[in-house]
């Protein structure tokens, strides 16, 4: 059995894998010089730059199983997810835990949090009854038991049944440092999973989160090509036959189109509505992000992150310090500053020089830590246009009612990608996955 893989991404690495160890004929196709899509990373003066996703959720099943089987079980580190929030004119610390023994070591901090006025406090407790009730249907691969909360947008949401205060001091945070978009934006069912998947903890790999799809192109890369666009998906009486390149034509038994899913539209404008329709509910955030290298940190020691709430006025949705993640991310002592712009900032920063960017970050991030330096060691620009894919409003019904009546309307044709669940690097590796062993199963 023949089997095209389109895309070396997240998803795309996942298929490929899982067709390899059943032994199949497999091609996988990039269009870019390097794999890994957006789970991606360099390493730099002794520094390691995470350049697409940040870290693992907790409840990530399918992305720890990938690392027991490629020998990355003992590379995977947990950190705090300690934030500081913006507001009044300062930064105020929480961490975001519901971990009691972890609670009980930040009950400073909880004291002193000014987070929310009381109004906000109150508004925030309406909310309580809902995460309670409902938590156990906030998963990002079975979201079955929360389609009846994709109608409406996280924003919506927070109005319905809290308050301006909750929307902007929470789920705004949330959702734009997250998503890098805005709460109107998503849906609510995909908004509150990922807060309540945020106060289960964080994780990497001591290498860099590109650890593992490096590992995953190694295991497969005698059947990769790199640089290698495929053009067309070529369906002909309701089947799949194979891909067009700019080398020809190449049959297939089955393709896999891991690609975004603007992407796979484009390959293939013809496809029957009810596999197209979904796909163009999909949308997806923009990120200029950038990146500080520093001889010292200049977060406080315990903190990862600062959020800045969008009534701040700031191009970033916030900024890291990755000395946090790992001891092995920088030299000891060092620092290194991620900055993470969202919504329009991102599109119009993403046009402008990098010499540009760096001088206007650096001025962002001083204006909420002083101590920035105002020379780095090095500074790293990395253009997103299609960082996050959103799950707006619909959008995880409509891929359910896909995947329940019409995956299978083009035989030998298998879709893949973040997408195709709550988006998310769980999503993307199990959607490659499922998708492999459909191909598998034809």
């Amino acid at each position: 059995m023949k089997v095209i893989v389109i895309g070396a991404g997240t998803s795309g690495l996942a298929a490929a894998h899982t067709l390899k160890k059943k032994g199949a004929d497999l091609t996988v196709l990039e269009a870019k010089s390097t794999p890994g899509g957006r789970i991606f990373g360099i390493h730099k003066q002794g520094y390691t730059l995470d350049l697409g996703a940040q870290f693992f959720f907790n409840f990530y099943d399918t992305t720890f199983q990938l690392c027991r089987e490629l020998g990355l079980a003992g590379d995977i580190v947990s950190f705090p997810f300690k934030v500081g929030i913006w507001k009044n004119g300062r930064l105020t610390p929480i961490t975001a835990n519901i971990n009691p023994r972890e609670l009980w070591k930040q009950r400073a901090d909880l004291v002193r949090f000014r987070g929310f006025s009381p109004k906000g406090m109150l508004q925030a407790v309406r909310l309580l009854p809902l995460l309670i009730k409902r938590h156990r249907d906030l998963h990002f691969t079975d979201f079955q038991n929360s389609l009846d909360l994709d109608s409406e947008s996280l924003a919506e949401l927070a109005h319905r049944l809290a308050g301006d205060e909750v929307l902007e001091y929470l789920f705004q945070p949330v959702a734009s440092c997250l998503t890098l978009a805005e709460p109107e934006d998503i849906g609510a069912a995909y908004g509150l999973s990922l807060l309540w998947y945020s106060l289960h903890g964080l994780l990497t790999l001591k290498k860099g989160i590109g650890a593992l799809t490096n590992r995953l192109y190694r295991e497969c890369s005698d059947s990769i090509r790199l640089s290698t666009p495929v053009e067309r998906v070529v369906i002909e009486d309701g089947k799949v036959r194979g891909v067009e390149t700019g080398q020809g034509f190449m049959e297939a038994d089955a393709v896999i189109c891991s690609t975004t899913a603007t992407s796979a539209l484009q390959l293939m404008p013809d496809l029957p509505a009810g596999l197209k329709s979904p796909l163009e509910k999909a949308r997806y955030s923009a990120c200029c992000h950038v990146m500080f290298g520093l001889k010292q940190r200049l977060l406080p020691d315990d903190w990862f992150a600062v959020a800045l709430p969008r009534l701040s006025g700031s191009s970033m949705a916030g900024f890291t310090d990755d000395s946090t993640k790992a001891p092995s991310y920088v030299p000891p002592g060092a620092g290194l500053i991620h900055c993470f712009t969202f919504g329009k900032h991102a599109f119009e920063l993403n046009r402008m020089p990098d010499e540009k960017i760096i001088a206007l970050l650096k001025d962002e991030v001083r204006k909420y830590m002083p101590a920035m330096p105002r020379e780095p060691l090095f500074s790293e620009v990395y253009r997103w246009d299609e960082a996050v894919c959103l799950s707006p409003p619909g959008m995880l019904n409509a891929i359910s009612r896909m995947k329940r009546d019409n995956y299978r309307d083009v035989k030998g044709l298998l879709l893949a990608g973040e997408y195709m669940y709550m988006p998310s690097v769980e999503g993307a590796f199990r959607s490659g996955i499922d998708a492999a062993q459909a191909a598998l199963r034809t």
